[in-house]
Order: C-alpha cells, then sequence, then structure tokens
C-alpha cells in the first residue's frame, strides 16, 4: 500500500503518512507532559481545536458505581446545553463505555439547546485499563466536511493518554502523575 504524496508551500513533498505521524506524535506528547487534571483539559482543547478543528467539546467522567455522567470540563458551549445521556444512548453508549470511539456521520438531527446541532464524536477517555471518561466533540469548524482516517488516529492517541492526566493525580488513582510524599 503506498501512500499519498502532498507538496508543501515550499515544494517540499511529504506523505500523507508524515502528517499522521506528526500529528499523532505532537498530541501524545502533549498530553504524556500534563501534570493535572486542568493541564489535560488545556492539552485536550489545544489537540481538538488545533489538529481536528472542532471548538465545540465536553468531558465527562464516568463515575461507574451509579451509571452517571456527570460534566467535569467543558470548552465553547454552556454547561448547562449538554447532557451525555441525551447525546449517547443504546448501544453506541455500551461500545463507548467498552473504549471504542463513536463517530456520527450525519449532522443536524437532534439539538443541543435546541439550535439543531448534534453532537459529531465520542471519545472513550481510559485509565486503568477501564473508560474513566467520554470526550464528546459537537460542532466541526465549517471548513471542515467530516472526520477522517487521521482524525479517528488522534482519536485513539486521545483516549489512551489523556486519562493518565486527568485522574492520574486524583485521590486514590494509580496513575504516574501521583506525587511521592
Amino acid at each position: 500500500m503506498g501512500s499519498h504524496l502532498a507538496q508543501d508551500a515550499g515544494g517540499h513533498t511529504s506523505s500523507t503518512e508524515d502528517v499522521r505521524d506528526a500529528r499523532t506524535g505532537a498530541a501524545r506528547k502533549r498530553l504524556r507532559e500534563c501534570e493535572d487534571q486542568q493541564d489535560a483539559c488545556e492539552a485536550i482543547r489545544e489537540i481538538v481545536s488545533n489538529l481536528l478543528g472542532c471548538e465545540e467539546m465536553a468531558l465527562f467522567q464516568l463515575e461507574r458505581d451509579h451509571w452517571r455522567f456527570p460534566l467535569i470540563w467543558s470548552f465553547g458551549i454552556e454547561q448547562k446545553a449538554v447532557q451525555l445521556s441525551k447525546l449517547l444512548r443504546g448501544s453506541a453508549l455500551a461500545d463507548v463505555i467498552a473504549g471504542q470511539a463513536h463517530i456520527s456521520e450525519s449532522s443536524g438531527q437532534t439539538g443541543i439547546a435546541g439550535k439543531g446541532e448534534k453532537a459529531r464524536a465520542f471519545v472513550p477517555i481510559q485509565f486503568d485499563g477501564r473508560t474513566a471518561a467520554v470526550l464528546v466533540l459537537l460542532r466541526l469548524l465549517p471548513q471542515k466536511a467530516k472526520i477522517d482516517e487521521l482524525d479517528r488516529e488522534l482519536f485513539a492517541v486521545i483516549s489512551r493518554e489523556a486519562g493518565k492526566g486527568l485522574f492520574g493525580g486524583l485521590p486514590g488513582s494509580t496513575g504516574r502523575s501521583e506525587r511521592k510524599r
């Protein structure tokens, strides 16, 4: 299988594999450098805004003992406007909890805050081998037509790497960001 070639403004040729590696490598590095939950949320915002083309997102923590999804952070939306249980249900929710990203290929059906906007992607955030949170990407930027293969690779990086920064320093966690006394 050959890679696709592209030329940049300076006339240099690169493959889509180079682009893929640069994007996923930068995302992986940024997430691994997070020292606390606030920094991890900022890293997620940077990756989603700059590399995925979405400036409306929300992060829900999974409370397994009560099967609730409280909102722990959002960007670009009103916090009251979005609830995971209203956006994702049934087998799609089960798949996300099982660790599989769910991508909605259609747009503009059910509403968020009555605007007719539909969530575009649900990315499970893994920590200690389980889904600990769900990142919801809402409306894509107008110039971004759809979620592509490179975006899906970024979802996988976010899913694997963001949990350490988000939950590794919390009391009772076993993540590497926990500080020893």
